[in-house]
Parts: structure tokens; sequence; C-alpha cells
């Protein structure tokens, strides 16, 4: 058992994975871009770590925008792992392990968030969706609703 609830989360541990794999990047470059964006690229992914831990002791509608900014910190960080194999003028695939943690995590993430969308309990303070009369959504325009009638293709015109 661990000791917090976000340690027992796949996604967390990926994105801890993705950070440690970052770090340790040994960039054989001598560009400050390059380490820049290393730099970058660390920081988004601890970020997501951060995310994700503090997603997980959430409930709601902020566990899932903790999620959402946690997935955005993934984004991010392969992007800048894509300009740090262009700054050395290196293929992508050298940092294909990194690449596909930040891939990987950002798919596990994806799956939370399906779930919390389907099955989650309703955020605190949440409106339920608006139904009209009939148990469904209110009538759009259809026969005998009000609002301006438009001719539609062939009808009204000569």
């Amino acid at each position: 058992m661990a000791e917090f609830a976000y340690q027992d989360s796949e996604a967390w541990a990926t994105t801890v994975k993705l950070a440690a794999a970052v770090g340790r990047l040994r960039i054989g470059s001598n560009l400050k871009a390059a380490a820049d964006a290393q730099a970058h690229a660390f920081e988004q992914a601890g970020l997501a770590c951060a995310y994700v831990a503090e997603g997980a002791m959430r409930d709601g509608g902020s566990q899932a925008a903790m999620y959402r900014d946690a997935r955005a910190s993934l984004a991010r960080c392969r992007s800048w792992i894509h300009v740090l194999a262009a700054v050395t003028n290196e293929q992508d695939s050298l940092f294909g392990n990194e690449l596909d943690l930040a891939e990987t995590a950002s798919r596990q993430l994806n799956a939370v968030l399906r779930s919390l969308d389907r099955g989650g309990p309703p955020a605190p303070g949440a409106r339920p969706p608006a139904q009209g009369s009939r148990g469904g959504p209110p009538p759009r325009g259809g026969a005998g609703g009000s609002g301006p009638r438009f001719p539609g293709p062939g009808r009204g015109r000569d």
C-alpha cells in the first residue's frame, strides 16, 4: 500500500519515469539552446508529476482540471524534446524512450479523464444538464416551434 493516493496511479509513475529520463539525458552539445530545451522539458515533466499528484488528492471538477493541466504539461514536454532534437541536429528517434514515456503518460491521463467524465461523481455545486419537457434537450426550430423559418434547399426559390 502506498503512503499517498497518487503513488498508486500509473500515470504518476510514468511521469516520474519521464522526468528521471529527461533529467538523465546527456547532450553532446555545448549550445545554450540545447541545455535550455532540456531544462524546459525536465521542468514540464516535473509539473506533470505535480499535477497528477495534486489531482489524485482532489475530487470532481478540480481533479479533472488538474489531470488536464498534467496532460498539457506532457504535451509541452514532448515539444521541448522535439526542440532539443532539432537544436542538437539529431533524429527524434534518439529521444524515442522519452517521447514514448510522454505519450504513454498522456494516454493514461486520457483514460482517467474518460472514466471521470463517464461515471465519476458530479462536481459539488454543479447544475444538472438542462432538459426540455419531454426529457430531452429543448426543441430547435422544428415543426411547430417558434423562431424564424428559413427555406430549405429547393423550397421557396425560383
